[in-house]
Order: C-alpha cells, then structure tokens, then sequence
C-alpha cells in the first residue's frame, strides 16, 4: 500500500506566479520545448501519487496559460518513416504539466474548470497518429494493423495529412489528461481494484496479454528538486496515467473544447491540479491515438466548496462548449453485441461498438483507403459515438457516425457506382526489419517496455 507523507501548501519552494507586462496579458505559468525531452524538463510528471508536491500556485477565477508537451514527451518525429514508434519508451506515460496548488481547496471540495483556449504549441504547428498491434481497440482479429505513423499538419483550426489524403477538417482540440491528485486511500484502492484484474487477464491470456498498466518505476518521473527516498516512493507507488478514473485523469473527452466547463472532486489539500496530453482532435472513444501535439491550455478555476456532496460527484461532469465544432451530415454506422463468429453476448457494449466501427472501416476502406488509413480516421477525425440501446436483451446497440463533409469527395452511398480517386501517400510503415523484430518481440516486455492496450499509448 502507498506511503502517504503529509500534503503541505508551497512556500518558498514553489516558483513565483509569472510576470506579466500588462494587466491584460494572460500569464503562462508553465513553459516547456517541444523539441527536448521530457524526461529533461521541469515540472512534468508522468504518474499520479498525493505526494508529488505542487510546483507552483495559481489564482482563483483568474485565467492563466499552461504548456503542455505531447502525449510521448517529443519521441515522434515529423518524417514518412515509423522507426520512432518502435523506439518509444512505452512505460514513461503521459508527460503531465503542474502540479498546480489550488488556494481554499480541501478534501470533498470540487474545482470548476473553464477551459477558455486549447491550441497548438505556437513551435509546433503539426501532430501525430499511431497504429499498432494490440495498441487499439479496434485491431479484428487476425489481422492486427500495421506499426504506422499519420502526420497531420494544422492550418488555423484545420487539420490535414499527407498520409491520408483526400480528408480535411476543423479539430476540437483538448486536453485528453485533466486531472486532481488523489489521496493515500484512493491511490490504495486504484492498485488493489486495477491489479485484480491484471491478475485475471495474466490467468487468463498469460503475462504476454495484460492490458492493465500497473506501477512500474521505470518509466516514472518527476521534474522537480525533492528528496530521494521521496522520489523512490513515488516512482514505486505511484499510478499510470493510461486510465480515467475518479479524479478525471485520461478521461479523453472530446468535447473539452475552448468554451467547455467540467468539474473535478477534490482528495488532497491544494487539490494539486495537472494537465496534459493535448490533442488537435479525436473521435469519441479514441479507439487507437488521437492526434498527438504539444499545445496551450488556458484555465481558469474556482473551487466549489463541499462540491462533491453538493454536485453528487462522483466522477468528472462537463459542459459542452458553443464553440465546439458541428458536423450535422453524418453517414451513421450500428453494431450489435454479437461477436465476429456470430456468437450472442449479454449486452456487452463493447463487442457492440466494434462491430459499428469495423463496418465504418471496411466502407471507407471500399472507397480506396488502407486497413491502416481508416483505423486513423476512426480515431483522428471527429467521429460521433452513441449509446443507442441498452434495455433490450441480449443486444447493446452502438452507433458510429462518419462526418461526410470531411472528405473531399463523394463517399456517400449513392456514389458507389462513381468512379474512386486513386488514394495513396508516402509510406509510413516500418522497414521490413524493423517490422520483422516487433512481430519477434509481440507479447514480451523489450527494452523499451510493452504496449499494453487501448488506454495505454506508446
């Protein structure tokens, strides 16, 4: 069980807020260079533990900018080669900047969030997307998708790739890690719970096959001055970021646009806020990576005393934003709970959404696009996901809706007789030997650790 040693508000330790020129000017209380990595820079961690202290205070309903470095701490490189995915380190996690001390924010409180901005790193104008075996939820059996890697470069709020042609839309960028520390108590229940399962998937599929990230000191960091066996506790105790939990975490919410609200419980004095893992966009479920960037988040925070009481919160709530983009001409896409060989299941959502998915990929890979290149657009672009019915047994009904304009020509199915554009791109999978090695290594813990499923990106 963690070790909690006592949360303490930072006095003389913590940085100064940021200078401003001019009462106007929004300060940005956290900078980083999104060509460094991460592992070298101040104030990121990579895991989730009550005790890493909070590097700096914020001011309450007082907006303030934070840098964000991308999901992998600048270990992708804008080029038409995938060797880098390969080389990942996959046990290091999200590269989460803060934490920041919330003044008046106690245990049982909530924080309001407006999240007034989420942009690109002004240095870095594009992102990335992956494919890998057993990295996403969609992989169908069989026929994992190649390593591979989508470069998409943004113009304004617009996105579009070399590497998957012919498509082109306005991204709703957010931060896919928005988070408040948790106390020694939920830390405890997060190892006993998630471990459980590990166990059963070890029992069951064996060590190759576990998906649940546990901790692991490898891999952990914290960019801060503390004391070592400090350091060494939260290194050994500390959570994995790949899972959304209570506190909010990598909850993925498309939606947390520029203009959205959500709320956070609070589980240690100065609620020790962190954010991160900013995306240009994604599709409701992010069924392999979003498209990955360093960005800008701009916050602003109020604290709800007694909130989670009051907001009967349990786990994060959200409110959407007007300016969120619409995409209202959809070709929409169902799936029900029966597995791939026809086998009937009581209700499993899951199985359900896949289904829904995987007939979204196989058209869109009908009008000329690769395995790989509709994996990416099921997760990149702004594809809306649905719960449509539950209460009739045996099926869960799922729906999965392709935005038709984001293409830019005719998918619609009263085009199917229309000739296709010839789709192509550079290539972007690994070279054969490289490719040849992943497959060796599939299901074994190399040097650069494993991948261990949906939520777990490399």
């Amino acid at each position: 069980m963690p070790t909690a040693v006592p949360s303490t508000r930072p006095m003389s330790s913590a940085p100064p807020l940021a200078k401003t020129s001019s009462p106007w000017e929004i300060p940005t209380l956290i900078r980083v260079d999104p060509f460094r990595p991460a592992n070298e820079q101040p104030n990121i961690h990579t895991r989730w533990h009550p005790d890493i202290p909070a590097c700096m205070e914020i001011e309450l309903d007082k907006p303030f900018k934070v840098e964000c470095m991308d999901y992998s701490g600048f270990q992708v490189n804008n080029d038409d080669v995938a060797d880098d995915v390969l080389d990942m380190d996959h046990d290091s996690d999200h590269h989460l900047s803060g934490p920041f001390w919330v003044p008046t924010a106690e245990p049982g409180d909530a924080l309001e969030i407006d999240i007034l901005d989420v942009t690109e790193h002004p240095l870095h104008p594009w992102g990335y997307c992956i494919t890998y075996p057993g990295l996403g939820s969609l992989d169908k059996p069989g026929a994992p998708p190649e390593v591979t890697k989508t470069i998409w470069e943004f113009a304004g709020a617009e996105a579009s790739s070399r590497h998957v042609p012919l498509v082109r839309f306005q991204g709703r960028a957010h931060p896919g890690v928005i988070g408040t520390a948790p106390s020694a108590e939920l830390l405890a229940s997060w190892v006993e719970r998630e471990g459980a399962v590990a166990d059963a998937q070890k029992r069951v599929h064996g060590p190759g096959g576990v998906g649940v990230s546990m901790p692991l000191a490898r891999g952990a960091y914290v960019g801060q001055e503390i004391p070592d066996d400090l350091r060494e506790r939260i290194y050994a105790d500390g959570a994995r970021t790949a899972p959304g939990r209570e506190h909010g975490g990598n909850i993925d919410i498309a939606s947390l646009t520029r203009g959205s609200r959500v709320w956070l419980p609070v589980f240690v004095p100065g609620a020790k806020l962190s954010v991160g893992d900013t995306h240009f966009c994604q599709s409701d479920g992010e069924p392999t990576t979003a498209i990955e960037m360093p960005g800008v988040v701009t916050l602003r925070v109020r604290v709800v005393k007694n909130g989670v009481r009051r907001l009967g919160l349990k786990a994060p709530m959200y409110q959407t934003s007007p300016h969120e983009p619409s995409f209202p001409n959809k070709l929409v896409f169902t799936g029900l709970s029966t597995t791939p060989d026809g086998a009937q299941t009581d209700r499993d959502g899951l199985v359900a959404y896949r289904n829904a998915a995987w007939a979204a990929m196989d058209y869109l890979q009908n009008q000329g696009y690769s395995h790989e290149q509709a994996y990416v657009i099921m997760s990149a672009a702004p594809v809306e996901t649905k719960v449509v019915a539950t209460a009739n047994q045996p099926n869960f009904v799922v729906s999965v809706a392709l935005p038709l304009d984001i293409f830019e020509f005719d998918i619609h199915p009263r085009a199917i007789d229309d000739p296709k554009p010839l789709i192509s791109g550079p290539a972007v999978l690994t070279a054969e030997r490289r490719a040849a090695e992943a497959k060796k290594g599939e299901g074994e813990s190399g040097k650069n650790g494993h991948v261990n499923g949906h939520d777990q990106k490399v």
